[in-house]
């Protein structure tokens, strides 16, 4: 496994790694081949990002991956990324937070609140079978918006995500697989809310997209494209709350 890092950079993990960084314009790079990794990275500042270390990079063949990522955005009109371009393996755990909260699935901590400016981005490529997204987007300190780009290609692969409060929220998911259970939340207050979500068929797909919040304008939009072809599968519940 190889670490690179710019400003307050990090160095090596082989079992377990905790990162702590406070400063803002960090750059985290990471190239992973092997099992059971336990990674944990907070980032506290802006212009924070966590990535491959290049478009060659991947985390390859690698099960039973835990994989636990904060960042704490603290000025408005910067943005923290996390960008996983591929990664693969099976019965693999990752818990996304930016901007930070949680409650649910099944929760494991984050919070936060001191005023989160916003202005975050998630991106991952994940190919394999039981592997499970947990994630949250949230501010509450300026409009910076939120947007995340999903593509997952397995079986009996779990997501649930949320983008929560000011600024406009952005959901593109793509699943190339079967008995997933998705569930897409985005809520907020006089902004837009879009999601772009693709569901491939042959059986599978449990998926609930819930946006909410006070809107007088509208300015909540999704598109699906869902091709089950049943056995029993299927079921795409979509609530639209202004």
């Amino acid at each position: 496994m190889k670490m690179t890092g710019t400003h307050l950079g990090l160095l090596l993990i082989l079992v377990f790694f905790t990162s702590q960084v406070f400063a803002d314009d960090n750059i985290i790079s990471l190239e992973q081949s092997g099992d059971n990794l336990e990674l944990e990275i907070v980032q506290i500042g802006f212009n924070n990002k966590i990535r491959m270390l290049d478009t060659a990079s991947y985390i390859n063949n690698a099960p039973n991956l835990d994989i636990h990522i904060e960042q704490r955005n603290a000025r408005e009109g910067h943005l923290n990324e996390v960008v996983f371009d591929e990664m693969s393996g099976s019965g693999n755990s990752l818990r996304i937070g930016q901007g930070v909260s949680l409650d649910d699935a099944y929760d494991t901590t984050f919070y936060y609140d001191n005023w989160e400016a916003g202005g975050h981005y998630f991106e991952i490529d994940l190919y394999g079978n039981n592997n499970s997204i947990v994630g949250y987007q949230q501010n509450n300190n300026g409009n910076d918006g939120h947007e995340i780009n999903i593509h997952i290609a397995g079986s009996s692969n779990d997501l649930w995500y949320v983008q929560k409060n000011d600024g406009t929220k952005t959901i593109n998911l793509d699943v190339y697989n079967s008995n997933n259970e998705i569930a897409i939340i985005q809520r907020g207050n006089n902004d837009t809310h879009s999601a772009t979500i693709e569901l491939d068929g042959n059986y599978g797909t449990d998926f609930y997209l819930l946006q909410d919040g006070l809107n007088p304008n509208g300015g909540r939009t999704y598109t699906i494209e869902q091709f089950c072809n049943n056995p029993a599968g299927c079921s795409v519940s979509v609530t639209q709350n202004d």
